[in-house]
Parts: structure tokens; sequence; C-alpha cells
């Protein structure tokens, strides 16, 4: 019913004219938004990287250009180089010719001190397999069979660096003061100072440096609270990571696998470590040869376009909010009117056609409203005119009935025969004076047109002593079973006695031999009087108790068989139910039920234990 209203279709209606077109405009904002904010995103990502490989590679080659500042004494006497030239064996000690410590020990503090980020150099001789260490401002000189020199990774014997790491001191056994191996993260540069022109190596440079300044170039290509960097060389080993534990490792993630023959670009990458944006760029430095890698995650990438969406989600809720209100205030002014009419026909259908309905509106609705409240008034009128007719018709019917004899005389002539039979002592014939007067009281009493149900039964026992007089007691039985529930039902005066005169007039009409009259009173499931009447008779043919049934229906029949009946089913319908029925069965062996159903009306007078 909810559904099927034409209030919850015109709410309906409303807010999906608001709902629909805000949900498209919202949609639509966000997916044009999404992409605008990818393509930007890659844009100016794309100019980050950039700008961050210049300037990584401009550091790493200010760190090449102080390594081949050492090559500028070649052929100077007293150059750091021409010390490493002349650097041989000590055939007993194994150390080099000590004369060059000041050389090396000068032309490495200045190397020392041309970066602040330095945080150790070391030089190993090879001639003499000896280091020379620079810590802290500290010189350490000693002999080290114990050093192996890096080589590239890719082979070559060229220069290169050493991904992050953990400082350590090449292998040199003396300590350096207030300091502890292995606490500082530092990156190498290694380099091989040759015998030029050849490609011998007469000594192996390292420089370890701190990660400030590849954190200062890292920083401002990403957001360290929302996105990932990576510097990677071609093994996949971490220059420097945002996140430190992976500093110094080998990144063997699936987005790692990048496009070899690609300097650089971009593409999306989803899996449960990682969804969103991968961009990219190549590093091809005389010292480092690898990618920068950063990873833009959805979520980070699209928070504009869901700030915008929300923007207008909420917009759209108010325009739901006041659409909700506007369907809320045009769905109840609309449809209140029709809400009083459904309400008013209700009322009418219950009977209630005095019912008014209030309309001062002038449009359809008020026209409509005042058409049926005039329409319903003119048959309320016809129906209580038809009414009043109809009931002082049964009124003077029952009347009439009751007054077929003239009751004064007939009650004054029994009490004469009454006395007499007294004074000839003839008991009998006093029971069966008194039985008709009790019968023509019951007649006469007009004032009265609801009794209890007790009354009526006592009515038809008074006829029947009488009929058994007639036809002998031996010949005719009267069997009465009523529970003691239904005595006290008010029901409308003779509606028994002509049941049961029914059946003397057409079941016993050819004479009776062991005649039996049952009367059965008693309420069904429904809370409905049920007075079944049976008799033994001599029954009725299937053709003529369709024809009684179809007289019974018809109320307004004049058939002397039938309007005994017709009387009684007529008064029950107009004075307690049209829901009142009177049935007619034939017996499995003889005779026919008649069965009156009577439902219990408190509203029409059909109570329990009133009389009226």
């Amino acid at each position: 019913m909810f559904r099927n209203s034409i209030r919850t279709r015109l709410m309906a209606l409303v807010l999906l004219a608001t709902v629909i077109p805000a949900g498209i405009s919202v949609t639509i904002s966000y997916l044009y938004t999404k992409q605008s904010v990818t393509e930007q995103s890659v844009k100016q990502n794309t100019k980050l990287l950039t700008l961050g490989e210049a300037n990584l590679s401009n550091y790493l080659s200010g760190i090449n250009q102080r390594a081949l500042s050492l090559y500028s004494g070649i052929n100077v006497p007293g150059s750091f180089y021409t010390a490493l030239l002349l650097a041989k064996s000590n055939a007993a000690g194994g150390s080099a010719i000590p004369d060059n410590r000041g050389i090396i020990a000068t032309q490495l503090y200045n190397l020392f001190q041309s970066d602040e980020n330095m945080f150790q150099i070391h030089l190993f001789v090879r001639a003499g397999k000896q280091s020379n260490t620079v810590l802290g401002g500290l010189f350490r000189r000693e002999f080290n069979d114990r050093y192996t020199p890096k080589t590239n990774p890719n082979g070559s014997n060229r220069p290169f660096v050493e991904v992050t790491h953990m400082d350590h001191q090449y292998g040199v056994k003396s300590g350096f003061l207030n300091h502890k191996p292995g606490q500082v993260p530092v990156f190498s540069a290694h380099f091989p100072i040759y015998r030029t022109p050849s490609a011998d190596v007469l000594a192996d440079l390292s420089m370890d440096f701190r990660l400030t300044e590849l954190e200062s170039i890292a920083k401002s290509m990403y957001n360290s609270e929302t996105e990932r960097l990576y510097m990677l060389n071609e093994q996949g080993e971490a220059l420097f990571a945002s996140d430190p534990e992976w500093i110094g490792k080998t990144i063997q993630a699936g987005w790692s696998q990048l496009p070899p023959n690609k300097n650089n670009g971009h593409f999306t990458w989803n899996d449960r470590d990682f969804e969103g944006i991968v961009m990219f760029r190549n590093i091809d430095s005389t010292l480092f040869k690898g990618k920068i890698v950063k990873l833009v995650p959805y979520e980070d990438l699209y928070s504009d376009a869901r700030t915008i969406t929300r923007i207008n989600g909420g917009v759209g809720i108010l325009f739901l909010i006041i659409g909700g209100i506007a369907a809320v205030l045009i769905s109840f002014g609309f449809t209140r009117p029709i809400k009083k009419l459904i309400s008013y026909t209700q009322k009418v259908q219950i009977g209630q056609l005095d019912a008014y309905v209030d309309s001062e509106r002038e449009d359809e609705f008020g026209l409509l409203t005042r058409k049926i409240t005039g329409m319903t008034r003119t048959i309320n009128d016809l129906i209580l005119k038809e009414y009043r007719l109809e009931i002082a018709n049964k009124t003077n019917q029952l009347k009439a009935l009751q007054a077929q004899v003239n009751p004064h005389f007939l009650y004054n002539a029994l009490q004469s025969i009454a006395t007499l039979s007294l004074r000839y002592n003839a008991p009998k014939v006093y029971d069966l004076i008194y039985s008709l007067g009790s019968i023509m009281r019951y007649s006469m009493t007009t004032e009265r047109t609801h009794v209890p149900l007790q009354d009526e039964i006592e009515h038809v026992e008074n006829y029947m002593i009488l009929q058994k007089e007639r036809f002998g007691e031996e010949e005719l039985q009267l069997n009465i079973d009523v529970e003691e529930a239904v005595r006290a039902i008010i029901v409308p005066k003779m509606i028994l006695q002509p049941l049961v005169e029914n059946i003397f007039k057409h079941g016993f009409e050819d004479g009776i031999r062991q005649g039996l009259v049952s009367i059965s009173c008693s309420l069904d499931d429904n809370e409905r009087l049920v007075i079944a009447v049976k008799d033994n008779g001599k029954g009725i043919s299937t053709e003529h108790l369709a024809e009684l049934e179809a007289g019974l229906m018809n109320i307004q029949g004049t058939d002397h068989e039938e309007i005994g009946l017709r009387n009684v089913l007529a008064r029950l319908r107009l004075q307690i139910s049209e829901e009142a029925q009177l049935r007619m069965d034939r017996n499995v062996d003889n005779g026919v039920t008649v069965t009156m159903i009577i439902p219990l009306n408190e509203e029409r007078g059909l109570k329990r234990g009133e009389e009226s």
C-alpha cells in the first residue's frame, strides 16, 4: 500500500529529479578531475625528477673532479702524483719510502676539507700495500696486506659509486679517537689512479660521504609523508631509499623491473605492496649509472580529486536535503485532499453516510470533494427513506401476523376454559390451555421486538405441547440441545417457531408416525449463532429444494409456501446483519434440516445477555 501511494511516488520522483543530476554531475566531475590531476602530477613529477637527476649528476661530477685533481702534478717534482710514481716496496718491511708521507697527508687533508659531507678518505698504494686514511681530521698510515680494492660491479676498471653502507676502516688496524666503526651510513666513491698513459693502477682512492647531500637532493623530488623515492644502480641496489630499511639493499619489488631501453617514463602498478603510479628517470654520470624511481600512491595522487568530490558531494547532499524537503512539502500538499477524501469514503463504506469532509480548496480536488459529498448525501437520504419504509412494512407484517386472532377474546375464553377444567378435575386440559395461553401472551406482546433465545425455545416447547396433543405423544417427539452460553443471546422475536411450524405444514402434511423434531443451538468457530431445526418427515426433492432456496433469495416473493421462511430471513438481515443466512439441506435418511446462521453484531443489536 505504501509503495503504491501517490505521495510516495511523488516524493520519489522529486528526489530522483534531484539525486540523479547531482550524482551524474559529481561522478563526471570526479572522473575529469581524476584524469586532470593524474596528467598534471605526471608532468610535475617528471620535472622534479629531471631537476633531481641534474642535481645528483652535478654532485657526483663534483666528486669526480676532486678525484681528478690528484693528476694535476704529473711530471712535477714533489707532487702527490710523483710521490705515487716513486713509491716502491721495501723488501724488509714492505713499507713505501718514508719521505712521501707529508706529501700524501697534505693532499688527502686538502681533499678531505673540500667537501663538508666527506666522512673518510682512504688511499691504498699498491706498491707497498700501504693504507693512508684521513678520518675526523686525523691521518693514519700502515701496512695493510688484508685489503682488497673494490671493483666496479659492471666488470670495468672505471671509477664508480658504491651504494650506501655502514662505515668501515678498510682493514686498517689502528683506530681513531672517539670513533667506533659501523655507526654511520655512507656511500663511497672509488677511483683507480693510473700510471698514465698506461692502464697500470698505482693506487686506489676511496672517499666516504655522509648522506646529507643525497637526502637534500631527494627531498626536493618527493613528499616524505606520502610518496616513496629510490636511487638505484644498474644492479637494483639502493643508493638512497625513502624507507631507511631499504638503503643499500637490492630492491626486488615487482615495480623495480623497469623498462631497460627508456630514459624516463611512468606506468601504473597495483599489488599488495603498492597501488599507484611509478615514475622513473635514468642517471648516466661518470660515477653512477642507474635510475631515480618515484612512487606516487593513488591515495595521495587523487587526494585533490577526492577533496573536490567531497565538496561537490556536500553541495549535492545540500541539494538533496532541499529537494527532500521540497518533495515532502509538495507531496503532502498535493495528497492531503486525497487523504481526506479516502478517509471520508472509508467512513461511508462502513455505513457513516452522514459523515462530512471539509474542503475549502477551489481547485480540481475541491470540486471533486464537493461533488462526492453531495452524491453521498443524496444516497444517504434515499437509503434512509427506503430503510424506514422497509422497517414499517416488516413491522406491519409482524403485527398483522400477531393480530390475526382477536387476542382479548381468545385470552378471556381461555381463562374461562381453564377455570372450568380445574372445576371438573382435568389437569391435562389445564396444561394444554396454559400452553395455548402462553403462546397467545407471547404473540400478543408487541412492545418487545428482541428477546433472549431462551424465550424463543420456551415458546416452541409450548407450541409442541399442543402439537403432541393433536398428533399423539407417542407419535411425536421433541429433542432440544442448547449450549448454556447461547441461551441469553438476544435475538429477534418469532424466528424459531415459524421454522418448526413449517415442518408440520410440509414435512408432516401426510400424517405423522414416530415423528421427530430436533432443535440445536450453538456458536461456531467464527462466533456466529447457529440454530438448526431438523425433522424426519417426508423430505423434499432436489428440484423442489432448489426452488425453495431460489425463493429464499427473493425476499420480496409472495409464494405462500416460502413466505414464513422469507419473513424470518428478511427480519434477520434487516435487524441484525446482511450476512445472516437461512439454509435448507436434505437429510441422509428422511426429512429436511433448516439452519439459521446469525452473526453476533454488537452494533446492530445482537448481543449477549441484553434485551432490546
